[in-house]
């Protein structure tokens, strides 16, 4: 019977018998998308660079345990538990291996939900998951400390309680203007603090005019003991100030006063605002449970503007994978 397969393809064109051929390797020889393979090696490097330990337990008394599905596999003598490269990663576990570095692209590029899943063919609520996971990741990584002149600022969105029940206040149409004007507790707070050398923190810190503790408690670990502080001159920065023994620098925007001493300014952060708020737009409103995921998406963008694209897709599959992090479908559900 074979004799009269092999005599049927003989019959079809080069390039016909070049696609059968590649779709018989795949389904009998699945093997790994070329991109993830010569990554792979890189990921390795970034998450045993003080080398292999357990991802489950810590534990650096690690033998090798054979491969599956072309993956070397570690077992872990004090635990008993095998894993492999990508195990506890945001792409563990995953059935579209195929897809990861596609996905990462359009989401370098900044697309939303619905055209990632029309691009890669997937449910859309399997690009939601995937997409925090990812973010969930790269927050984990945490924060590079700010030294030198440090500027910090607040800017505001309007709170998102999208699928939540709302017990606080009325529910509002998309585009419905709030109740209160201005800055009111009906607005979200995100703190952005940068020095000189471009390190910059962007995170939620509470609603409407916050407090010096509630800066604090999402920059202030960040900012090294001996940075220059230099903001306007809202209270809660100078008692901040205070707080943490920093010198401080005011610029009063109200009078006009943009430089002080030719080299104190906040125009850094202003200008992150202004690029933070036009890349939010095309989400058409972010839920503010899930607000501190995309300002590490857009500060972890914003790091990499001068790579190359190919790089910035690299570095953050890389990241993403760097450090252990068991975030789960069940967890973004928040099923225990």
């Amino acid at each position: 019977m074979w004799n009269d397969v092999y005599e049927e393809f003989s019959e079809l064109t080069k390039s016909e018998q070049m696609a059968l051929f590649n779709a018989m390797k795949q389904d009998l020889f699945p093997d790994e998308p070329d991109k993830i393979t010569e990554l792979l090696k890189s990921i390795r490097e970034a998450r045993f660079s003080s080398g292999m330990a357990c991802v489950h337990c810590g534990s650096m008394s690690v033998k090798r345990n054979g491969k599956y599905r072309t993956r070397r596999r570690n077992l872990c003598k004090d635990c008993n538990k095998t894993f492999n490269d990508m195990a506890n990663t945001p792409f563990s576990g995953s059935r579209y291996t195929k897809k990861w570095v596609k996905y990462i692209e359009l989401m370098v590029e900044g697309y939303t939900l619905p055209k990632i899943a029309e691009r890669l063919k997937i449910h859309i609520s399997t690009a939601f998951y995937w997409r925090h996971k990812i973010l969930n990741a790269l927050g984990s990584l945490g924060f590079n400390q700010l030294q030198g002149i440090v500027e910090s600022d607040e800017t505001f969105f309007r709170e998102s309680m999208k699928d939540r029940e709302i017990t606080h206040r009325k529910a509002k149409k998309r585009g419905e203007k709030d109740e209160k004007r201005g800055i009111s507790n009906l607005k979200i707070a995100v703190v952005v603090a940068q020095d000189r050398n471009g390190s910059v923190i962007a995170r939620k810190a509470g609603t409407g005019r916050v407090r010096a503790e509630e800066i604090d408690t999402v920059i202030g670990e960040f900012i090294h003991p001996s940075a220059l502080l230099c903001t306007d001159t809202a209270t809660n920065y100078k008692k901040l100030a205070k707080i943490k023994g920093l010198q401080h620098e005011t610029v009063n925007e109200r009078q006009k006063q943009r430089v002080k001493k030719g080299i104190h300014h906040k125009q850094h952060v202003n200008n992150f605002h202004s690029r933070l708020k036009t890349w939010m737009e095309r989400f058409q409103g972010v839920a503010t449970e899930y607000l501190d995921n995309y300002l590490y998406w857009f500060r972890w963008l914003e790091i990499g503007k001068n790579l190359s694209f190919e790089n910035r897709v690299e570095q953050m599959l890389i990241s993403a994978c760097q450090k252990s992090n068991n975030t789960t479908v069940n967890k973004l559900r928040g099923i225990a």
